[in-house]
């Protein structure tokens, strides 16, 4: 979310705006005088005509809410309307904030969503009207967005393989990497999505549009069979694959410090924290309260390495401090590495530092385990 803006031209719509400020506490208010004149928080009043605000609304603030009639909100938004890509979140929400509709961007933009937000504050309807979430099935250019998934489609393939998932057409979704976090969104698979593991049981005879999530590389003569109805997903190297985690901290580190910097870690990378096969450090260490605590709560091995071997292993980051300090260079990405039989090719976190509020420091890295 940037900031939003929340636009009003009644009393009633005023007052509800300022309500919805109070959960969005960066909105700005846009209020038609003189409604705005009590209101507090960041109030621009507004004078007739409205279109003259539209397009500096449209172009600096989203989500953009209109407490107002939805034909008021298509005829003052349309005139200044870019591309599904480009437009921002815009919603209405009626006088009494009874229903609250997603007007542009509720895919993409995340109107959609935004609208189940709006509505849960004012115990409103929110009214969906998108296929694919009216229906409770796979958002075909939403799938693997929050897990920073790339995709691989031009505008007419996402069109068309979109409009074979919501028309019941039998369609392959394989996936061969990446997290399976974004079932959470989706937990009941439609029944005309097969959820595959393997890109050979797939075939274009039983199905008529594939979603692929891989890393191959050669998709080309798989794709041809779907020349007009396939997607392909390309999650970050080494989502979904086990991990394992080297960490460095100070002598009394406690589990909060270490685990809310493991935590840092695991997001900057969108990676799950059930993924992890072990943690590993150095071996003066091992009597570390917090490390222990940590492998214990994750029923993960504490791996421990002498020095000698730590500074053995090409790190990005060495630190002649750290060297003064454990006769080693390195400790959290060294202890990965060598975990996990690699090198620093399949660093996904380098070396990340957090000092808790006690003053303890904890460093964290992350290597994914080829299997």
């Amino acid at each position: 979310m940037t900031t939003p803006a929340l636009v009003a031209i009644t009393k009633r719509g005023a007052t509800n705006a300022a309500t919805l400020a109070e959960h969005w506490p960066d909105a700005k208010l846009y209020i038609l005088k003189p409604w705005g004149d009590e209101l507090k928080g960041d109030v621009q009043p507004l004078t007739p005509p409205l279109a003259g605000y539209i397009k500096d609304l449209l172009k600096n603030h989203n989500p953009i809410c209109f407490f107002s009639a939805l034909g008021a909100v298509v005829r003052l938004t349309a005139p200044h309307l870019i591309s599904k890509t480009k437009d921002p979140a815009v919603l209405a929400i009626d006088e009494m904030a009874r229903f609250v509709i997603p007007v542009l961007s509720g895919h993409l933009g995340g109107a959609n969503q935004y609208a189940h937000e709006v509505a849960k504050i004012f115990s409103a309807l929110p009214i969906i009207t998108t296929a694919s979430d009216s229906m409770g099935t796979i958002a075909v250019d939403l799938l693997g967005k929050d897990l920073n998934w790339q995709i691989e489609a031009d505008s007419n393939n996402l069109t068309r393989t979109a409009a074979a998932v919501v028309n019941d057409k039998p369609v392959a979704l394989v996936q061969e990497c990446g997290s399976k976090r974004w079932m959470d969104a989706w937990p009941k698979l439609n029944n005309n999505i097969k959820l595959l593991s393997d890109i050979k049981q797939a075939d274009p005879k039983n199905h008529d549009a594939l979603l692929w999530i891989t890393h191959n590389s050669d998709t080309k003569h798989i794709i041809n069979q779907w020349p007009q109805t396939a997607v392909i997903y390309r999650p970050p190297l080494g989502q979904g694959a086990k991990l394992s985690i080297g960490v460095g901290c100070d002598r009394g580190t406690p589990l909060a410090t270490i685990k809310t910097a493991l935590n840092m870690a695991l997001s900057e990378k969108q990676l799950d924290i059930s993924d992890i096969k072990h943690i590993a450090t150095i071996d003066i260490k091992g009597d570390e309260a917090g490390l222990l605590a940590l492998a214990d709560e994750l029923k993960t091995p504490l791996i421990l390495y002498p020095a000698q071997e730590l500074a053995k292993v090409t790190v990005p980051n060495p630190s002649q401090v750290v060297r003064g300090y454990t006769g080693t260079p390195s400790v959290s990405e060294a202890a990965a590495i060598l975990a996990a039989n690699s090198n620093a090719s399949n660093l996904l976190v380098e070396k990340l530092r957090y000092k808790g509020e006690d003053g303890k420091n904890a460093t964290i890295s992350i290597v994914y385990i080829n299997d």
